[in-house]
């Protein structure tokens, strides 16, 4: 593993260390970066683990890190996903707290002060704030994650409405989306690292075993994390393999014991979607094959999936006509506009 040059100032330690995974993401890399080293709060530190990309990933970024000593770029390894990635990054860090920002995504500039200040103020040891999703190709369409009551006033988020929030498929927040800020002796003291079998999901696994270990999950109402949709992303993607792995940490997490009932039900609900979203690939998968019979014959054995069958046409005319129900916010729209003029993308 080769670190970049070194360079003359080395800033104090951080309160706050930035884990960014980054693979192959070059047309985005910068503007994510610059975003996160223009925060208001200096005392942070960005680790960067590149995932053996093939891009100019890790020549952009080396050549900003000469320019700011906050920014630490670690490559040459290929580990194989954001997992094993993320958590050689939290061995690398520094900080009395964790924030994870993707490498294709932005942050506000006022981000990291005000969820550390919410933070300490509810003495959460996980804290989130509202995210904002945008298109990159074409016109943005920004929408929200947080529906309900979570848009309006901060919350405290319980283990089992995490995990209800995080059903496959289904209406309301999607909170598993979310870039959390964690303190760091939760993670210690639990000794708590990202499940490296699991492609997506990672990091709603990771705050569940959190939450199970009494960790303090708070929201705050406010957009400051700008969630980019792209052709290369991976974490909207569900196929067989990133499904099984859900479907067996789901399956693990149900058969933990817990005093508590409603977090058994959740886990139980989740597996539920789970296995649901799991005959709804097989059924796409053999439309595409052209085995309708092996098709229905998975509708009968699931009935529940019926309901799921409408989303590829409904994709199809979305993608060929755009969503009429999208009316960006003009606010986020200007926003993300300054984010993105800050770098290349």
């Amino acid at each position: 593993m080769n670190r970049s040059d070194a360079v003359p100032y080395e800033p104090p330690k951080p309160v706050i260390s930035v884990i960014m995974a980054n693979y192959n993401c070059d047309a985005f890399l910068e503007s994510a970066i610059r975003s996160v080293l223009n925060q208001t709060n200096p005392a942070i530190e960005l680790i960067l683990v590149d995932d053996g990309s093939r891009d100019r990933s890790v020549e952009i970024a080396k050549a900003i890190a000469k320019e700011d000593g906050r920014l630490k770029v670690f490559s040459g390894t290929r580990f194989g996903g954001p997992a094993p990635v993320r958590n050689y990054a939290l061995q690398q860090a520094k900080g009395d707290w964790i924030a994870i920002v993707d490498s294709d995504d932005l942050i506000r500039p006022d981000r990291l002060d005000r969820m550390l200040q919410a933070a300490e103020d509810t003495g959460a040891d996980i804290l989130i704030d509202n995210l904002a999703v945008f298109q990159s190709d074409g016109p943005a369409n920004i929408t929200t994650m947080f529906e309900g009551d979570l848009r309006e006033r901060p919350a405290r988020i319980m283990e089992s409405e995490y995990i209800k929030a995080n059903m496959l498929y289904s209406r309301g927040s999607k909170l598993g989306y979310a870039k959390p800020l964690i303190r760091r002796t939760a993670l210690d003291t639990n000794q708590i690292r990202y499940n490296e079998t699991m492609r997506i999901g990672e990091d709603y696994d990771l705050i569940v075993r959190l939450l199970s270990a009494g960790a303090r999950m708070m929201s705050i109402p406010d957009v400051m994390y700008f969630y980019r949709k792209h052709g290369n992303s991976i974490s909207h993607r569900l196929d067989a393999v990133a499904l099984d792995a859900l479907e067996q940490t789901a399956s693990e997490a149900l058969r933990q014991p817990t005093p508590h009932a409603e977090v058994t039900a959740a886990h139980a609900a989740r597996l539920k979607s789970i296995r649901r979203a799991v005959s709804f690939d097989r059924i796409i998968v053999a439309l595409k094959r052209k085995d309708v019979l092996s098709a229905l014959r998975e509708i009968s054995n699931n009935p529940s999936v019926i309901p799921l069958l409408r989303l590829p046409v409904l994709h199809r005319v979305l993608k060929r006509t755009g969503n009429p129900l999208v009316r960006s916010d003009p606010r986020l729209e200007a926003e993300l506009n300054g984010l993105r003029a800050q770098g290349t993308a």
